[in-house]
């Protein structure tokens, strides 16, 4: 069985000074990694590098997967100025089966009219998962996908991502927060 995705001596810095050297790991089918470390270490680069959308300095990245990544970043990327309906359309998940029932846990399906600037952070935040939550892919990176929600849609989200691991999807996430994930650690305030 190959891994999903397998890093090899991974290493970054910025002009001179170096967030993380020589990661290493292997991320198999039905697994997850939560990557850990101090403000400041490379989290978020480094999920951006197994994304694509940034290069290593040194080391080598492969990727054997079947279908596209599910990646949500500690930004949101929602239009604050269009409605949630609007956003869901630009996401092309406004048709999923599977929406409406996502939108009633969240308590947004009473939202769709309203402008996004207009709800709180922790609302957009549920807005911005739902891409997550209707996902086609096998493997899902998510860069602090608790920050603003409550305990309950942490819960939510927890729970749905134990389930995606049960079906052979892999995951890779960065959190301050402990989630109740199966997941291993890999802790960057130690590569340095």
């Amino acid at each position: 069985m190959h891994p999903k995705v397998k890093a090899t001596n991974l290493s970054y810095k910025i002009n001179e000074k170096k967030l993380f050297q020589n990661i290493s790991f292997e991320l198999m089918a039905g697994k997850a990694i939560h990557i850990q470390g101090d403000n400041g270490s490379g989290k978020t680069t480094l999920l951006k590098i197994i994304c694509g959308l940034t290069n290593q300095v040194k080391g080598e990245i492969e990727k054997k997967l079947d279908k596209q990544i599910c990646f949500l970043g500690h930004k949101n990327a929602l239009k604050q100025y269009l409605t949630v309906e609007e956003n869901l359309s630009l996401l092309n998940i406004i048709n999923h089966p599977d929406l409406k029932q996502h939108l009633i846990e969240f308590k947004l399906d009473k939202s769709l009219d309203i402008n996004l600037s207009s709800l709180s952070f922790g609302q957009q935040k549920k807005i911005a998962l739902l891409r997550v939550f209707l996902n086609n892919s096998d493997l899902i990176i998510l860069d602090e996908p608790c920050v603003g929600l409550d305990n309950q849609s942490q819960n939510y989200l927890c729970r749905f991502l134990n389930k995606e691991l049960k079906l052979e999807k892999s995951i890779l996430f960065s959190s301050h927060i402990s989630l109740d994930i199966n997941s291993e650690k890999l802790n960057l305030s130690n590569q340095v």
